[in-house]
């Protein structure tokens, strides 16, 4: 068992916050990497899953360079907490434009996305990190323009 001390539910929700606007403000890489476990992860999104830091890199600079004006609006949040690690259930309204060149225009995605994720106290810096990021449905709302893709 860790000695690390359990997971409050303000930390929890604060880490919850704190992880969408660094996504919403496209963050430097590594500040977003901070939030995330040094081994042993899993994150899984509809386009692609990975399971290292690497991986993930790739992914946070296509994403950040594919969407803009992101607002991630948390709808639903419920978690269970064990020792130093909590698993989270989430509803977020994902909302972001893109524009594919020479398009006079860019186009609104709006998705209704549930994810489960798996977070831990960081025994070096006993901050949350994330272990495992899983979505387990991204559903487009009317009127949504579809995902690039790429």
């Amino acid at each position: 068992m860790s000695t690390l001390a359990p997971l409050s539910e303000s930390e929890i929700r604060q880490f919850v916050d704190e992880w969408y606007h660094k996504l919403d403000i496209h963050a430097p890489l590594a500040a977003f990497l901070a939030m995330v476990a040094d081994e042993g992860i899993l994150f899984r999104f509809p386009e692609v899953t990975v399971t290292d830091k690497a991986g993930l890199t790739q992914w946070y600079n296509r994403v950040t360079h594919t969407f803009f004006d992101e607002i991630h609006q948390m709808q639903q949040l419920a978690f269970s907490t064990e020792h130093d690690r909590a698993t989270i259930q989430l509803q977020v309204l994902w909302q972001a434009s893109t524009w594919t060149p020479p398009a006079p225009k860019s186009e609104r995605l709006a998705f209704l996305t549930r994810q489960t994720w798996d977070v831990e106290r960081s025994d070096k810096t006993g901050r949350p990190v994330v272990v495992t990021y899983l979505v387990d449905s991204f559903e487009p709302l009317a009127g949504s323009s579809s995902l690039p893709v790429r």
